[in-house]
C-alpha cells in the first residue's frame, strides 16, 4: 500500500514538472483542419511556464525537423509571427481577418511558436517583480525546448531556430546555450535563421536609420549633414540608465549635445506618419471605429490602453507605469486585430490557457542587457562550422535596415564565397544573396519591410526554403 501511494506521489511530481499537451479544436473556423497543438513548457525557474503552439508539418511529420519561431521586442508575443507571418492561416497588416496561408513554413518542417520569457502573451510568471535579462532567457528557452522535445518523443529530431529584430540577441545567445551544453539530451541544432536583426550597435539603431531616411528621400541633404556633424554619439549613449534630465519628445542626453537633439527631434517629425517598420506600407485612415469592429484602433490606442489599465490592477509594478515612449517616430496606429481575437474567451479555451490571463503583445517587466550578439558570428560561428547561419533582410525597413546589417557584416572581415547574386520568385528579381566562406549567409528581401514573411510572402518561403535544403536561393 506504501509503495502504491510513493508511486502515485512520484508521477503526480512527473507529471507536474513536465510540459501539457492540449489539441486545439476549429481554432480558425473551416479555414485548416490539419492538427494544432498547444500548452505550457517547463522552465528552469520554478513556477515559470512558457505557452507554445505547435503546427505539425503538411509532409511526413514524423521525421521532419523542428523549426521554432521567436518573435523579439524584447519580450513580445511570438504567436504575432504565427498568425501574421509564417503560419498556415494569417492575417495581412490592417486586414482585420483570418486566411488561408499558401506559403505557410509547415509544409515540411514542425512549426513551433514560444512565448518567452515568462510573462510575456499566455506565460506565466511565478514573480512578477522578477526582471529577465538575455542569459537567464536563453537557459530558461533551452530548458523549456527540452521539455517540449521530451512530450513530443523529438529529442534527436534536427532543429532550427528562426525570428526577427530582438530575436537577433535572442537566438544567437540561445543557440550558444546549446552548442555548450554537454548533456546527454543535447537539442541537435543544425542551423539559425534571423531577419532584420538587432546585432551591433555600432552599426544598427540610429545612425543606419537616419542614413535610411536619408537615401529614401525622408530626410533633407542640409539636415542630414547636420547630424554628421553635430551628432557623435555611438548609439548606446542614447538610452541613459539613470540621473538624466528628460528633454521634449522623449530625447535623452548623454554625451549628447542640446544642438544634436534639436536635429534629431526634426528627423523625428519628418519620419513620423510613415511605418518606419516598412516605410512603403500604407498607415490605415485614423478615422474612429467603435470597440465592436474587427479593427478597433484609433490615434491613441484606445482598445490597448484599456488592455494595460486592466493589467495594472493585477500588478502592483505596472501601476508606477506608463506605456513605453520610444525615441523612434510614432509611425502607425497599432494593428489590433491579434488582441482582440486572443482576448476572446472563446479563443483561450480554445488554446487551452485560463480565461482570466489578459494578453498583451509585449510585456513590459523585463531587464534586457541588449546585448552585443555580434560575438556570436565572430567567435562562436567559427567553432561550428557544420552550423548553418543565415540573415535575412527587409530592404524597405527604417528600423534595422539592410544598410546596418551589411555593415556589421562588414566588420567580420569573412572572406566571400559566392558574390552579390540576384535570385528571382515567379520570373522577378526578389533580392540578392551572398555566401562567405565561414559558413555565414546573407539574404535581402526586396519590397519587404521589418516583418518580411508578413510582407513577402513568396519570397520569404523561398528564402526559407533555401535555408532549409542548404542550398543558395539563386542556386534553385
Amino acid at each position: 500500500m506504501k509503495n502504491s501511494i510513493l508511486l502515485i506521489i512520484l508521477s503526480l511530481l512527473t507529471l507536474s514538472n513536465s510540459a501539457t499537451r492540449n489539441k486545439v479544436e476549429d481554432l480558425f473556423g473551416n479555414l485548416y483542419e490539419e492538427e494544432i497543438y498547444s500548452g505550457y513548457l517547463k522552465t528552469k525557474r520554478e513556477g515559470d511556464e512558457l505557452f507554445y503552439m505547435y503546427i505539425p508539418a503538411i509532409n511526413n511529420p514524423h521525421i521532419a525537423p523542428i523549426m521554432l519561431w521567436l518573435n523579439g521586442g524584447p519580450g513580445c508575443s511570438s504567436l504575432f509571427g504565427l498568425l501574421a507571418e509564417v503560419g498556415p492561416v494569417t492575417s495581412d497588416n490592417y486586414e482585420g481577418k483570418f486566411k488561408i496561408n499558401p506559403y505557410s513554413w509547415n509544409k515540411d518542417v514542425n512549426l513551433l511558436v514560444i512565448e518567452q520569457p515568462a510573462g510575456v502573451g499566455f506565460s506565466k510568471i511565478y514573480d512578477p517583480k522578477f526582471e529577465y535579462n538575455d542569459d537567464i532567457m536563453g537557459e530558461n528557452l533551452l530548458f523549456a525546448i527540452k521539455d517540449f522535445l521530451a512530450e513530443y518523443s523529438m529529442k534527436n529530431r534536427e532543429f532550427y531556430v528562426s525570428g526577427e529584430s530582438y530575436a537577433g540577441v535572442y537566438i544567437p545567445t540561445l543557440a550558444t546555450y546549446i552548442l555548450n551544453d554537454t548533456s546527454e539530451d543535447k537539442v541537435n541544432l543544425k542551423g539559425v535563421l534571423i531577419g532584420n536583426g538587432l546585432t551591433d550597435y555600432d552599426t544598427d539603431v540610429e545612425r543606419s536609420m537616419v542614413e535610411f531616411g536619408f537615401w529614401h528621400g525622408m530626410i533633407s541633404f542640409e539636415t542630414f549633414n547636420l547630424f554628421k556633424k553635430h551628432c557623435s554619439h555611438k548609439p548606446d549613449e542614447l538610452h541613459p540608465e539613470e540621473d538624466y534630465e528628460e528633454l521634449k519628445d522623449g530625447f535623452y542626453p548623454r554625451n549628447v549635445t542640446h544642438r544634436c537633439n534639436e536635429i534629431r527631434e526634426e528627423i523625428r517629425n519628418n519620419l513620423d506618419g510613415s511605418d518606419i517598420y516598412g516605410i512603403y506600407r500604407l498607415c490605415p485612415k485614423g478615422q474612429q471605429i467603435t470597440q465592436n469592429d474587427p479593427l478597433y484602433y484609433n490615434s491613441k490606442c484606445t482598445y490597448r490602453k484599456t488592455i494595460f489599465e486592466k493589467l495594472k490592477k493585477k500588478d502592483k509594478y505596472l501601476k508606477e507605469l506608463e506605456p513605453e515612449d520610444d525615441v523612434w517616430p510614432d509611425g502607425c496606429n497599432d494593428d489590433l486585430f491579434f488582441d482582440i481575437f486572443l482576448n476572446n474567451k472563446t479563443i483561450k479555451t480554445k488554446l487551452g490557457v485560463d480565461t482570466s490571463i489578459i494578453w498583451t503583445q509585449c510585456y513590459g517587466r523585463l531587464n534586457y542587457d541588449m546585448g552585443d550578439s555580434f560575438k556570436f558570428y565572430s567567435e562562436t560561428m567559427l567553432k561550428h562550422p557544420d552550423l548553418k547561419v543565415w540573415v535575412f533582410s527587409g530592404t524597405e525597413d527604417g528600423v534595422l535596415s539592410t544598410l546596418g546589417t551589411m555593415r556589421w557584416i562588414n566588420k567580420l572581415n569573412f572572406t566571400i564565397e559566392n558574390e552579390w547574386t540576384q535570385y528571382k520568385v515567379n520570373d522577378q528579381v526578389a533580392g540578392f544573396a551572398q555566401k562567405y566562406k565561414e559558413g555565414l549567409v546573407i539574404v535581402t528581401v526586396k519590397g519587404a519591410g521589418h516583418m518580411v514573411p508578413q510582407d513577402q510572402r513568396a519570397s520569404a518561403y523561398k528564402m526559407y526554403d533555401s535555408f532549409i535544403k542548404g542550398k543558395l536561393p539563386f542556386e534553385e
